[in-house]
Parts: structure tokens; sequence; C-alpha cells
């Protein structure tokens, strides 16, 4: 996945927040940071780079103008197209001669062990 975003000019972190705004436009930093578990420091210079890109514009709230909303540009929603197409191509990759009941099972696992791990970095 790395190299195959990297080939199309994107940072590490970058493909992640474009899966999320995709879905999202109009989210706030702190949601893009939630759900791509990502610190907020580390958010923000993503959101900075990418904005100098011109991958994502971000507007201010209008009710709490500390607060911006983060959109994806034209170019943005292009290198989010691109990064979807290569998280299916890598999926392809990873899946295959697997059956069904095969990745149903293994994805059940890993979700109890991301669910463990999390419950371990809650108590910290």
């Amino acid at each position: 996945m790395l190299s195959r975003t990297r080939a199309l000019g994107l940072k590490p972190g970058q493909p992640k927040v474009l899966e999320y705004v995709v879905d999202h436009e109009g989210c706030t930093q702190r949601a893009i940071a939630d759900a791509c578990v990502m610190d907020r420091s580390t958010t923000t210079s993503i959101l900075a780079r990418m904005e100098a890109e011109g991958l994502i514009a971000r507007r201010s709230d209008e009710v709490d103008r500390r607060s911006s909303s983060v959109y994806l540009t034209d170019a943005g929603r292009e290198a989010a197209r691109r990064v979807l197409a290569i998280c299916d191509e890598v999926d392809s990759l990873a899946w295959n001669g697997f059956t069904d009941e095969e990745r149903s099972s293994l994805s059940d696992l890993l979700a109890r062990v991301i669910d463990n791990l999390s419950h371990d970095e809650e108590s910290l």
C-alpha cells in the first residue's frame, strides 16, 4: 500500500485521511484524528501539508471560529479515487486464495485482537 501511494506522491498518513474525508466531507480535524487513530499534532501537520499541496481546503465554522471543516478539492477527490482503487488492488492481493469463510474468520479474529489492544490503551 505504502509503495503504491508513494508513487502517487502521497506522504504517510495522507491516504488514510483521503479515505476518511471522501466519505465525511466537512468533518473536523478532531474527527479525522479519531477515525485515523492519529494524535492531533500529527493530524495538524498532515492536513497542513495536504492543504499546501492542494488536496484539501479548510473552512472556518461560522458558529465556532476556532473549529474548521475539511473538504476535498478536485485534486483531492482524484487522489482519493486512486487511493481507493489501490486499496481494492491490495485487498485482492492479500485475500488471494482465501475462501469467504476464511476471510470472515480471519477478519473476526483480527477485530478481536484490535479490540483487546484498544482496551489496553484505554487503561493507560
